[in-house]
């Protein structure tokens, strides 16, 4: 019996491993819910526009012109806190989880300055859901018409 030839052993093994690997890989379009930890805003979808942070819109010379929002890990009732900054204003308070994908936020508590046209559209006391998919948090508020867009900071 003549031995296989190490060459086709070598491409077979390269074939199954690629095969495997590729058939094996994680869904991008996965969805999960483990928002605890560090965000900053990416962009807004307002209705069927997408609004992206540029010099324009903000304040690239405070805080970098970032809406930040740091949630801690929840509890066993599904309540935690969430504080960060929307350009110039801090902001603290707490949010409840519900069913897989609900959640509430409030009340917040925070100061009170001038805020670039940016920080508009970040209204996360009005979240009533959100998902994690491909890397980003999104967070919808006014019937799913809104969606903040965060990605991990």
């Amino acid at each position: 019996m003549k031995a296989p030839c190490p060459t086709k052993i070598a491409i077979c093994s390269v074939i199954v491993a690629l095969f495997l690997s590729v058939g094996c890989s994680k869904d991008d379009t996965e969805v999960s819910y483990d928002l605890a930890g560090n965000w900053k805003v990416a962009y807004y979808i307002d209705g069927s526009e997408t609004i992206t942070k540029t010099d324009e819109n903000t304040w690239p010379d405070i805080n970098n012109g970032d809406v930040t929002a740091n949630f801690t890990e929840p509890n066993d009732d599904g309540e935690g806190a969430i504080s960060g900054v929307t350009v110039t204003n801090a902001y603290q308070g707490n949010y409840t989880l519900g069913a897989e994908g609900e959640i509430t936020i409030g009340p917040v508590a925070t100061t009170f300055i001038n805020e670039p046209e940016w920080t508009n559209l970040f209204r996360i006391s009005g979240a009533r859901n959100y998902e994690i998919k491909n890397s980003r948090l999104f967070i919808y508020y006014n019937d799913g018409q809104n969606t903040i867009v965060l990605e991990r900071n």
